[in-house]
């Protein structure tokens, strides 16, 4: 009866353990994800189609250079916090810049977004 107590309570104990581990991770990663998707967003947001801007006085993205930033910057990152993932959508529309990244560790994926916008340093909004 002892016998089956302690296995009973240790088989508990490391149950709770591994629960505890494995939301914590989880909950890490949705975090980190989150943040390598806000600093991707952020990256791509500082490409500006300087032209454009020159000319018309729009801020407006350069969609070639701001998703291949975005892309780069979140794999550093992901590289950076040793996590397993990827950018699976990019949206640029005028000066906004929205990055969703997943990222996958041991078997869950969490996903994570982050939008930035340009801002042409005038003080308007």
């Amino acid at each position: 009866m002892v016998t089956g107590l302690v296995l009973l309570f240790s088989f508990t104990a490391g149950g709770v353990i591994w629960l505890a581990r494995d939301v914590d991770r989880a909950i890490s990663n949705r975090g980190a994800a989150h943040s390598i998707a806000f600093q991707a967003a952020r990256s791509g947001a500082q490409q500006l189609d300087i032209e454009r801007l020159r000319l018309e006085g729009v801020v407006v993205l350069d969609r070639g250079a701001a998703g291949a930033e975005s892309t780069a910057t979140a794999a550093r990152l992901l590289d950076a916090y040793e996590l397993s993932g990827s950018v699976i959508r990019l949206e640029i529309d005028g000066d906004r810049m929205t990055v969703v990244v997943e990222v996958v560790d041991g078997g869950r994926t969490v996903t994570g977004v982050g939008v930035a916008r340009a801002r042409d340093g005038s003080g308007s909004p």
